[in-house]
């Protein structure tokens, strides 16, 4: 296992930088949005956020994101993001390639940070899912209501996965493993904090060891 660097300050970014201009946005644009913040600051590295479940890059592993509702949006903040990521990919341009590129001239380390169950779908409940319309949302999702927590865990976090789920847990592994294959990062950053529903409420503690499963995998 590699020792990480002295870095200072960690700069942990969710990849907003794709919405700071409207569609199409250029590839120098986006470097630009990323770093100026971090030029002559304390920061010695970026952890990226990678995508909360769909794929910012030509996936094999995972939904496209933008796919799973045929590339119509519900905000113009969602169309300008996906958008910007999805005409780069069109354009034969690597987002993610750049960043670290990028990030290494300017003397920065460079992470993938991968968040392990994120939800931003506003509280929305399983039955909910026929009609919801979200650009994080993916089809795995919805063909699966019996993969997330529902009405065990707290109201807001219904749609989280439940990880104590093996096919779940081998999702996550390969969302992982497809990041770090493709791409020469400087290391990678599990987000468990994004967000911390993970298990039944009431098995939590018992169903502890499928955590560790997964953190133990992903150190394989």
């Amino acid at each position: 296992v590699t020792t990480p660097g002295q870095y200072g300050i960690i700069y942990n970014w969710d990849g907003a930088p794709h919405g700071y201009s409207t569609a199409p946005q250029s590839l120098d644009e986006f470097l630009q949005f990323t770093y100026a913040p971090l030029i002559d600051t304390q920061v010695g590295a970026l952890f990226w956020c990678v995508g909360e479940h769909a794929a910012r890059w030509s996936s094999t592993a995972l939904e496209q994101l933008g796919d799973v509702h045929g590339r119509h949006y519900e905000s113009a903040a969602a169309y300008h993001h996906t958008e910007n990521i999805r005409r780069m990919m069109e354009r034969g341009e690597d987002p993610h390639a750049a960043l670290i590129e990028r990030g290494h001239e300017l003397g920065l380390a460079v992470y993938a940070s991968l968040r392990v169950n994120d939800n931003h779908f506003d509280g929305a409940q399983i039955g909910d899912l026929p009609d919801l319309h979200h650009t994080e949302l993916t089809s795995l999702r919805q063909q699966h209501p019996e993969w997330l927590l529902g009405e065990r865990t707290s109201d807001w976090f219904a749609l989280s996965w439940d990880l104590s789920v093996p096919e779940v847990r081998r999702y996550r592994l390969d969302h992982l493993r497809e990041i770090c294959e493709r791409y020469d990062w400087d290391g990678v950053e599990l987000d468990w904090q994004r967000h911390p529903f993970h298990l039944p409420e009431d098995d939590a503690y018992r169903l502890r060891y499928a955590l560790t499963d997964l953190q133990r995998a992903a150190r394989r």
